[in-house]
């Protein structure tokens, strides 16, 4: 048994820190095996491999460096630092030239470092303010345009009323009219962003705006068109492993097979904690979605509010005895209540098992759709979906995840959606994973029955259901994740908040490490590469 964990803050920046080199590149490439790099993610790795002493002589570290910078100028060309970094690596007497062109259009020094510490602080309007103000000064100002322009992306808005005031000199405006197309195409202005992209030359077309076009005209109605434009991009770029997935995804419109749910038996369980006003909310979506003849089982652990009777309600009006209602006299917690749940004697009875959180909105066809996948995929033990945050503009709160980092004495797991979380479409694919939120997935009865337990240790949640999805996978079981359907999470547990939450969050960092501690060889086989 080891005794040498180490605990690293959360964090790219803090993860990367603590591995060497070549670790640094292994844990890139299983990024690039999720997720298609975007900016935010690739300064991260940018800023460890610049700062490695070795990285002269790590021919893989020097490739994937250059890699990352020119990924990263491609969706922001008019951030100096980049370009320099990219110029200093392979000279290029175009990204000179832009240089020359943005030095000359430097703001005031100390108004520009005023305006960027209130950004880094989340002071934002007062950060407006003053690119405002720099705009009025110099109406060509690049550097507050594009902090401007940062910052409605944030809240997924339009640009506001200052790009009226923005005068971009013409030499600058193809990587300018770039940024504009990104920007409306990521929060779903899709026209707007197809009238941008059609003006734009072939040679500001990269990767990553490739990739938004083409859900772009998905979206309007064009799929071939889409096809064409996702190709373009993995040709430039074979690292995009989830471009062959989602062109997989277009060539074979995925269609579920809606009378799944009435020739299949299905379980359905919840578990809530005095969350009434979201328990309500959930069955209700259930009620408006199809379930077949599924069955329903709600344990209330240990609430002490009104649950009890809106569910008795809930069950009168729409579910009548195909609901059952479990009522616990203490809270025993999410692992407990799972396997209270999976106790029951229905599990193994029944060909399938659903679990669903108590604060979730389901689609209308979720269980038919991830019926379809485990019947398509026989050694598929559980399947989840896309978890998206609430809002009107849709966001990414989950997707999957998989190990990162597998050390005798560090295990990482990878992130659980991309840097940029704006739901675009790209990631409506079906593909196999280590781990699946647990919000919303459903078991196959074989894989209950050879895992039947979530791990109590875990308690009161938080890495239960990770952890089951990995013993999934050690005995032989695949984990599949469907884009094709989704479901709002209202509340994500996942960050800790008090200092009691911490202390758990800690506490099972510890006990996950240890508990796959024997396992890691194994574990490392379910990284990407």
């Amino acid at each position: 048994m080891s005794s040498s964990f180490a605990w690293v803050p959360p964090g790219l920046d803090n993860e990367l820190s603590h591995l060497s080199l070549s670790e640094v590149c292994l844990h890139l490439r299983n990024y690039l095996g999720n997720f298609v790099l975007d900016d935010v993610a690739a300064i991260g790795y940018v800023n460890r491999l610049i700062n490695d002493p070795q990285i002269q002589g790590h021919t893989e570290a020097v490739r994937l460096l250059y890699y990352s910078l020119v990924r990263t100028m491609e969706i922001s060309p008019l951030e100096e630092s980049v370009m320099s970094l990219v110029d200093m690596l392979k000279a290029d007497d175009s990204i000179k030239q832009r240089l020359s062109l943005l030095k000359k259009l430097t703001p005031d020094p100390a108004l520009r470092e005023r305006a960027q510490r209130l950004y880094t602080a989340n002071q934002n309007a007062q950060g407006d303010r003053l690119a405002l103000q720099m705009l009025t000064d110099m109406p060509a100002c690049v550097w507050a345009a594009v902090m401007l322009l940062r910052h409605d992306q944030d809240r997924g808005c339009p640009p506001g009323e200052w790009i009226s005031k923005f005068q971009c000199l013409p030499k600058l405006a193809p990587f300018w009219n770039t940024m504009l197309f990104n920007h409306h195409a990521l929060i779903g202005q899709h026209e707007k962003a197809l009238e941008l992209w059609e003006a734009l030359a072939e040679d500001a077309q990269g990767p990553y705006s490739l990739n938004l076009a083409a859900e772009a005209y998905r979206a309007t109605g064009e799929p071939e068109k889409a096809v064409i434009l996702y190709m373009r991009s993995l040709k430039l770029d074979p690292l995009q492993q989830p471009i062959r997935y989602r062109l997989e995804a277009l060539a074979n419109p995925f269609v579920p097979e809606r009378n799944l749910p009435d020739e299949r038996t299905v379980n359905i369980y919840l578990y809530s904690w005095n969350k009434a006003d979201f328990l309500e909310k959930t069955l209700l979506s259930l009620a408006s979605t199809h379930i077949g003849n599924a069955r329903i089982k709600v344990l209330l652990n240990g609430c002490t509010d009104d649950s009890q009777a809106r569910v008795e309600r809930i069950r009168e009006e729409h579910f009548g005895d195909r609901l059952e209602i479990i009522s616990l006299p203490v809270n025993i917690g999410a692992p407990a209540a799972r396997n209270w749940l999976i106790a029951q004697p229905e599990t193994l009875q029944a060909d399938y098992t659903a679990f669903l959180d108590d604060d979730v909105d389901v689609e209308p066809d979720w269980l038919s759709s991830m019926l379809t996948v485990l019947e398509q995929h026989e050694k598929a033990g559980v399947v989840g979906c896309k978890i998206i945050a609430p809002g009107s503009l849709r966001r990414y709160q989950y997707l999957y995840r998989t190990p990162s980092v597998v050390r005798d004495d560090l295990f990482r797991i990878s992130f659980d959606s991309p840097s940029v979380k704006f739901d675009t479409g790209l990631y409506d694919v079906i593909r196999p994973t280590a781990n699946v939120m647990g919000c919303c997935h459903v078991f196959r009865r074989q894989a209950l029955a050879d895992c039947p337990t979530f791990d109590l240790r875990f308690s009161p949640s938080q890495m239960d259901d990770v952890a089951h999805d990995f013993e999934l996978l050690l005995h032989g079981y695949e984990v599949y994740y469907c884009g094709h359907t989704s479901c709002v999470h209202h509340q994500n547990t996942g960050g800790a908040r008090t200092p009691a939450q911490v202390g758990n969050t800690l506490g099972n960092d510890v006990k996950f490490y240890h508990k796959f501690y024997e396992s890691r060889e194994q574990m490392r086989q379910f990284m990407l590469s």
